[in-house]
């Protein structure tokens, strides 16, 4: 065996997971992936935390968690779509320019921007009182 024969990687066969312990090994993985590779993912995610900490620091109510949970949630799941479809949409056409592509691509960026928007309303109407409340101007606006 010479040393172009150990160039050449064999692609492996896909296997299906064969327990739950090892589909949670890969879902790590494919969170891995994101963080790694995907910048606004990374971005996201300190922003999730950032939002963790305020709502800590302003001992948020457990409604108000849910609503912060939702939108945190909605903007990330959105991110982790927006690269599943760019993944597959580049498989499929490769180095090839395609305005079929282009659309799936475009389409599927302007449902993270829509997330992104929906995940800041959430945040402006859950923060705003506890905000108001620390400056306070709550004695001059009742919500």
């Amino acid at each position: 065996m010479d040393s172009q024969d150990k160039k050449i990687k064999k692609p492996t066969a896909y296997k299906r997971n064969k327990t739950f312990f090892s589909a949670v090994i890969n879902a790590f993985n494919g969170f891995l992936t994101m963080l790694l590779r995907e910048r606004n993912f990374r971005i996201h995610i300190v922003i999730a935390l950032i939002i963790f900490l305020v709502g800590l620091y302003f001992d948020l109510s457990r409604s108000d968690w849910l609503w912060i949970t939702i939108g945190v949630a909605f903007a990330v799941l959105s991110e982790i779509l927006n690269t599943i479809i760019e993944a597959v949409v580049d498989l499929i056409v490769g180095a090839q320019y395609n305005d079929l592509a282009k659309v799936a691509k475009d389409v599927a960026s302007a449902g993270v921007v829509f997330a992104v928007i929906v995940e800041f309303i959430i945040f402006a109407l859950i923060f705003q009182p506890y905000i108001w409340n620390y400056y306070g101007l709550n004695q001059v606006i009742t919500h």
